[in-house]
């Protein structure tokens, strides 16, 4: 019996018809060479959906510039092969450079905001996992606002709103308000 040879993550992206964009566009950034080299390593790619739901703009301005779609790209490759069951919560270090927040939950596995989906794909020389998102360096979760509501979990003490400061007299104006007659005093005279 023959045992079939798996693909690189090269052709595996090609061939994956969810991915196309991403394989296009590892193409045009030169790192198709690369993932048909030893690895192992981990492809996080974007399915075609979250290229569509980029802003207006956003895959015309990458394509455009050579040097971001790079690290943009390196940015969801890491440098060692990942079966989903080995992400744990933790910072991976990607290709690009910069760590990426792996986080298992009960829907999954998340990177970043990006959720995986459908079936990774076993490579030759590492594993492809299908993302929900396109992922971009920097990536700083935003917070609900439910997790910006204080609680006895959130770890800021409420601290009591100080009434305005009232300026500090001055010795001249100290001594005029020794001698004024408080208004209602002087009214209460003349009746």
């Amino acid at each position: 019996m023959r045992i079939p040879t798996l693909p690189t993550i090269a052709e595996g992206v090609r061939t994956t018809k969810s991915i196309g964009t991403c394989a296009r566009l590892l193409a045009a950034a030169g790192l198709d060479e690369m993932l048909r080299g030893d690895g192992p390593y981990t492809l996080f790619a974007p399915i075609d959906q979250a290229f569509d739901n980029l802003p207006p703009g956003e895959l015309e301005a990458l394509e455009s510039d050579p040097a971001r779609l790079r690290s943009v790209l390196e940015y969801h490759i890491l440098n060692v092969g990942r079966e989903l069951n080995q992400l744990r919560n933790a910072k991976l270090p990607t290709l690009q450079g910069e760590l990426i927040t792996a986080s298992v939950t009960d829907d999954g596995v998340q990177v970043d905001h990006g959720n995986t989906r459908g079936t990774s794909l076993r490579c030759a020389n590492g594993v492809i996992h299908p993302i929900d998102a396109v992922l971009f360096p920097g990536f700083t979760p935003k917070l609900s606002a439910k997790a910006q509501e204080e609680s006895a979990w959130s770890g800021r003490r409420r601290i009591p709103r100080l009434a305005p400061a009232v300026p500090a007299q001055t010795a001249a104006q100290e001594a005029a308000a020794l001698f004024e007659t408080p208004a209602k005093a002087s009214g209460a005279g003349n009746a």
